[in-house]
């Protein structure tokens, strides 16, 4: 999938940066184990230790896909964006695997419609206008019949 420069791909982009690096692997499913929590912490971690970022653009995109992963049918978009942006250059299959380990297995074409339900989502809560920006590989169409 291409994606074009757009105000949105430019504020997932930034988001990823900020957020990315490993930083936030239990955001993708991936150390978070509470052996990973005793090698660092040397027991139980400390409470309240919140990340302080700086970076508040980059804190709304993050504070918009932790609102999807809320709703009820939104857990698995979140983590679909999540794994497109937070593992830059990976494979599809490296991605779709990584979604199997957390107990999701969707299909490639099923992978690009949760994205694109998820950018939808990051757009309208930043009020950026979405227009249909992807190319159309990889993706189905969906019409509104009426």
């Amino acid at each position: 999938m291409t994606r074009r420069a757009t105000r949105l791909e430019d504020r997932l982009t930034e988001w990823a940066r900020e957020y990315g690096g490993g930083k936030y692997e239990s955001y993708i499913g991936l150390g978070n184990s509470p052996l990973a929590s005793l090698m660092k912490w040397h027991g139980r971690p400390p409470t309240g230790l919140g990340f302080a970022s700086d970076n508040l653009a980059a804190d709304e995109v993050q504070d918009a896909i932790d609102a999807l992963a809320r709703q009820a049918k939104g857990w698995l978009p979140a983590g679909v964006i999540r794994c497109e942006y937070l593992t830059p250059g990976q494979p599809m299959e490296s991605k779709l695997q990584r979604l199997r380990a957390i107990g999701e297995n969707v299909s490639r074409v099923r992978y690009y419609e949760h994205l694109r339900m998820a950018r939808v989502h990051v757009a309208a809560w930043l009020r950026i206008p979405f227009d249909s920006e992807e190319s159309d590989e990889g993706l189905v169409s969906v019409q509104n019949p009426g």
